[in-house]
């Protein structure tokens, strides 16, 4: 889906970064390149924080995840 480019360019282990900022953990002891590669994208702030677009990038995805789950379900047109 065209609304999530960014969530789609990440690695797996990029996205659960996200996931795990986004529920409160940090990226302590993580690995720098994947930390590396979200700040370079400014998906975390200089704190290591979720920044306000890592936040867009994350809802967005799950935002399509809940609509595509709907809809296997037959729930939503």
């Amino acid at each position: 889906m065209p609304e999530t480019p960014l969530w789609d360019e990440l690695t797996r282990s990029e996205q659960r970064l996200l996931i795990r900022l986004f529920g409160g953990g940090s990226l302590r002891n993580q690995n720098p390149e994947d930390i590396e590669g979200l700040s370079r994208r400014g998906l975390v702030d200089d704190e290591q924080n979720l920044s306000v677009p890592g936040l867009l990038a994350l809802t967005l995805a799950m935002r399509r995840q809940q609509t595509d789950a709907l809809r296997r379900a037959g729930f939503a047109a």
